[in-house]
């Protein structure tokens, strides 16, 4: 029998869009709370519950496991450093630390394109995944930190860490802002699967559907991964409310004086 894949933030919106492919291989999964619906975990699957903090836990989450997709986390750009800290540094750390010392042989990690927003809102556009980390928020901040530290897993330990940069992670853009920094369901699945695949051992790359004039360069996505979007934002454009900004990450503050 395979052995499983544990995913972390289990019960979030991300994970329930995920799921679906992840369905033909044993799965384990994490969530500092339990399933709101018990029907939406998938026949066969072992649930766990706590905090990423919790090293007994973790201990026992990797145990045997061959790849984690971590998901778990604080996405709100407006949270404080206080809210980001436990469960976006040191969680992550701790997995870090869990499966490589349970020889996982990957670990997925969801970044944000929010780690890369003061270029976007600076109008330097699109964005180059291999350009220096810019975050517009302390959001941004502690998924650019997340990155840092798993390369440092990647070189220090051998543990291989893929991240994807994601954007809006929902069925299909409602706003204008988000029209260029969409990833829908389809693209969520195929980049998953492609970055838990690839011979790459260590990796940071933007995760976005197709869009006109885009702000998030795929190239590198393309070659490593094999990643070409399948959805297109321009097929939702007319639907939108106009929310007054082609920016998807935080808009830059305003002028001091």
């Amino acid at each position: 029998m395979a052995a499983p894949l544990l995913l972390t933030g289990a019960s979030g919106r991300v994970a329930r869009l995920l799921l679906p492919a992840l369905s033909d291989r044993p799965l384990r999964l994490l969530d500092r709370t339990a399933p709101a619906d018990p029907s939406e975990v998938p026949a066969g699957a072992e649930v766990l519950t706590g905090e990423l903090t919790d090293r007994a836990l973790l201990a026992r989450a990797v145990d045997g496991v061959d790849a984690v997709v971590h998901l778990a986390g604080d996405p709100s750009p407006t949270a404080t450093w206080d809210d980001l800290r436990g469960p976006n540094v040191d969680g992550f750390a701790a997995l870090l630390g869990a499966a490589s010392e349970h020889g996982v042989r990957r670990v997925v990690h969801a970044s944000s394109v929010h780690a890369m927003g003061r270029y976007e809102a600076s109008g330097r556009v699109p964005v180059d995944p291999t350009w220096a980390p810019a975050p517009c928020c302390p959001y941004g901040a502690t998924k650019a930190f997340d990155e840092a530290v798993a390369g440092v897993f990647s070189h220090r330990w051998g543990l291989s860490t893929i991240g994807l940069r994601l954007g809006a992670t929902v069925p299909a853009p409602t706003v204008r802002s988000q029209l260029r920094g969409w990833l829908g369901p389809e693209d969520l699945r195929d980049l998953v699967t492609r970055a838990l695949q690839t011979p790459v051992v260590a990796g940071v790359y933007p995760a976005v559907s197709g869009a006109e004039h885009p702000h998030w360069d795929l190239r590198l996505a393309a070659d490593d991964l094999g990643y070409v979007p399948r959805l297109d934002s321009r097929d939702h454009a007319a639907a939108v409310e106009d929310d007054g900004t082609d920016v998807a990450t935080c808009p830059p503050p305003d002028p001091v004086g």
